[in-house]
């Protein structure tokens, strides 16, 4: 998918689904999360070693349009690009598709994450190292 340079899989649970047997909404904010953590990783900041660049990460937008429905054993193939990059925030747009049916686009989404300070967890500036890191795999 061109301008989504990251991406991951994962295949839906039954614990994930509804009363209908659809994936529920609230499971699409995981989705997210694993895709926003394999973005950060691609872009050389691991879970475990996020600190050293002095700062965290704070979601403070989500926004998802869901477009067909996926169910349990369904295998969702999340596509991540960058698309915007400020002094303190960057915001990531998503396509969630289904791969056993032709590509299905699922949802979009979008979310802002907040560069903090950790010791005072106010907003802080993205260094310029960890710009440089996602502008490295992202499509803006």
């Amino acid at each position: 998918m061109e301008g989504f340079n990251v991406k991951t899989q994962l295949r839906v649970r039954f614990a994930e689904t509804d009363a209908q047997g659809i994936v529920s909404n609230v499971s699409y904010m995981t989705y997210l999360e694993v895709a926003r953590i394999e973005f950060l990783r691609a872009a050389g900041i691991s879970v475990k070693d996020r600190l050293k660049f002095g700062i965290d990460f704070v979601l403070v937008e989500a926004c998802i349009q869901f477009k067909s429905a996926a169910v349990a054993d369904d295998l969702l193939t999340i596509h991540v690009g960058l698309k915007e990059l400020k002094d303190r925030a960057f915001t990531l747009d998503y396509v969630i598709t289904n791969d056993g049916d032709h590509d299905r686009v699922v949802a979009t989404a979008h979310t802002v994450t907040v560069a903090i300070n950790p010791a005072t967890m106010k907003a802080c500036m993205i260094p310029d190292n960890v710009r440089e890191m996602f502008q490295s795999c992202g499509k803006i």
